[in-house]
């Protein structure tokens, strides 16, 4: 067991491996789906070239045979359908995007609340968790990190964190502990609607429905229409993502004594410069 378990404020300035892990994991998994999604959109459409340069070369070596003619017609159907998504802005690509990202934020915010869980000894004792319902039988029979998260799974359900969006769900989460706190507004409003996005994409197959309508009026969306995430909204969701994990990790730091007002005013610096920009 490393040094840094079972540390609270007064015993270490700086946060541990164990609290910082799952953060940085985010990121760099973050940086990995933002290069995939845009080397992907860049390979297909490279092959709306192909059916030109197979001709081209065909030519030049005087090949008129076979096999020449179904390279051709593959390399044809290809571009007809890389010339479809670059039309479409990528629709198939982008929707799997986002759910991906705002599964990786979910998965992150929960493996890091199960860790301090485990390492923080305060955690096990706040009001919160004291009052859960657990069944003892069940918790008995679970192991090691299947224990923490078992108990997460019980202050989900007494909170009601699966019926809040967006951030305030994990901001629920966080309040028992002492490590709650504000949530810049655009930040707030993007993860909202990331959020409301990835649920009609994965359980109503991107067709909007009355709720997502209702819940992000600045869409304009219309009930019973394909929804379409184009690369705005997709690079609107990244920043808002990384920024909210930014400010998670700022707490992180200052609950462990860690002075992190130049990277709180350089954050603010970024976001009024991109305001006014906008």
């Amino acid at each position: 067991m490393s040094d840094d378990t079972n540390v609270t404020t007064k015993d270490k300035k700086g946060a541990p491996s164990w609290a910082t892990g799952p953060f940085k994991e985010f990121i760099d998994h973050g940086q990995r789906l933002g290069h995939l999604l845009h080397l992907s959109m860049r390979g297909i459409s490279v092959l709306r070239a192909m059916p030109r340069i197979v001709e081209v070369i065909a030519k030049v070596e005087s090949d008129d045979s076979e096999d020449t003619a179904r390279r051709l017609d593959s390399a044809q159907k290809e571009a007809d359908l890389a010339q479809r998504e670059v039309n479409e802005g990528f629709p198939l690509l982008t929707a799997q995007t986002v759910i991906a990202l705002w599964s990786a934020l979910e998965a992150t915010i929960r493996l890091f609340l199960a860790r301090w869980l485990q390492h923080d000894k305060d955690a096990l004792e706040v009001d919160a968790v004291q009052k859960l319902r657990v069944r003892i039988g069940e918790y008995q029979q679970l192991k090691d990190d299947d224990r923490y998260f078992y108990i997460l799974d019980r202050l989900e359900q007494e909170t009601s964190a699966p019926l809040k969006c967006g951030v305030t769900r994990f901001e629920l989460l966080l309040e028992p502990f002492g490590l709650a706190g504000a949530v810049d507004e655009k930040d707030r409003r993007d993860l909202f609607e990331l959020n409301q996005v990835r649920n009609c994409l994965v359980h109503r197959s991107g067709i909007t429905d009355r709720r997502l309508v209702e819940s992000c009026p600045w869409l304009n969306l219309t009930t019973g229409a394909t929804l379409k995430v184009d690369s705005a909204m997709t690079n609107r969701y990244f920043d808002a993502a990384m920024s909210y994990t930014l400010a998670l990790i700022v707490r992180l730091g200052e609950r462990y004594g860690v002075d992190m007002s130049d990277v709180k005013n350089h954050s603010r610096a970024q976001k009024d410069n991109a305001s006014s920009a906008g």
